[in-house]
């Protein structure tokens, strides 16, 4: 257990029904078992740290972990008095066990097993369903196509349905509106199914079905944070995927207010890895670049009046560079099972 003790009292905001002018500390309002949900704004050095719960700047203190500033905590309260006790909590772990190195391997890209099938000496493509074969055709002509051209938007969404991550969903639905046949996964699982194990070519196939279960996975697990993933199944990305985490929060006067927050967590060659966080309010659009390296950080800070004038949807308010990006494949496993403690890391 990572217990976390509030050392400063949590004012509650109330909800849109509440009576405004008679709220009281949120100790008193709390009961153990609740859970809430917490973003660290910063840390000491004597193992305190200041969260944000509902909007409220708190200073809080744990002797059993070290907390990221921008990690995203699910807490649960285990007691109210004489301080507010609150404890880091993870939610089915045990899903993604043996699943986690799947993603270690190339991203996504079938070009070696799709030039494999075709090769004149073999004939397992030929054997396989003709919804297969197109399935397999689309993803690697659209996996295939270039970036930056005006249909580039489009051509992505496209590859990303065809990936499958929705292929038993829409099977258990009886969905015949929507060609669950013609998805990588579902050409994946037919070819698994004719290969014998130990091939290489039925390996390169149960690793990609691997890495696509294991996204399949990860959308269910973070899903019950608001958060949703999306792999990037392009070629020139060693790995590649997109965090959004969509919150709306609620002024005391009772109206919406909503803010975007998604992230790009890449590794390419030869510039390596990469973190991109957005930041999307109604006054704009606040970016952060984070390296893996100073080096790699000032040679990218010199393109940012480049990139201001190629965003042209929203005003950039903020755009900052840093160091310490870390490999998407391994900040996701951390994400996922992070020892017990259910961390988000969204920097911003």
């Amino acid at each position: 257990m990572n217990p976390i003790t509030a050392l400063s009292a949590v004012k509650a905001i109330g909800s849109s029904t509440s009576d405004s002018g008679n709220r009281q500390p949120f100790q008193q309002q709390a009961s153990p078992g609740q859970f809430l949900t917490a973003t660290v704004l910063e840390s000491t050095d004597d193992n305190r740290f200041y969260l944000d719960i509902i909007g409220k700047k708190i200073l809080a203190q744990s002797d059993t972990v070290t907390l990221t500033p921008g990690a995203k905590l699910k807490l649960e309260v285990l007691a109210t008095k004489p301080l507010l006790e609150l404890r880091i909590v993870s939610k089915n772990p045990e899903l993604f066990f043996g699943k986690t190195l799947t993603l270690l391997g190339k991203n996504l890209d079938i070009g070696e097993l799709f030039g494999a099938l075709q090769a004149p000496s073999s004939t397992l493509f030929s054997t396989l369903s003709s919804t297969s074969q197109d399935g397999l055709k689309d993803f690697f002509t659209l996996q295939q196509s270039q970036l930056g051209l005006p249909e580039s938007g489009i051509n992505l969404k496209q590859l990303l349905n065809t990936l499958g991550l929705s292929l038993e969903a829409i099977l258990a639905g009886g969905n015949k509106q929507q060609n669950a046949g013609q998805t990588l996964k579902a050409a994946l699982l037919e070819i698994a199914a004719q290969l014998k194990s130990g091939s290489e070519l039925a390996e390169a196939t149960n690793k990609l079905l691997g890495t696509l279960e294991l996204y399949q996975l990860a959308q269910l697990r973070l899903a019950n944070e608001n958060i949703f993933i999306f792999p990037l199944p392009l070629p020139f990305l060693d790995h590649g995927y997109l965090l959004v985490d969509k919150e709306d929060n609620k002024e005391n006067d009772g109206d919406e207010t909503s803010a975007n927050r998604f992230s790009l967590h890449l590794s390419l060659e030869p510039f390596g890895d990469i973190e991109i966080i957005f930041l999307n309010t109604e006054e704009g659009l606040y970016i952060r670049f984070s390296c893996e390296s100073k080096d790699k950080s000032d040679f990218a800070s010199g393109f940012a009046e480049d990139l201001k004038k190629m965003i042209s949807s929203s005003q950039v308010l903020g755009l900052s560079f840093t160091e310490g990006a870390g490999n998407p494949a391994q900040e996701l496993i951390q994400q996922l099972i992070p020892d017990g403690e259910s961390i988000l890391d969204t920097k911003i």
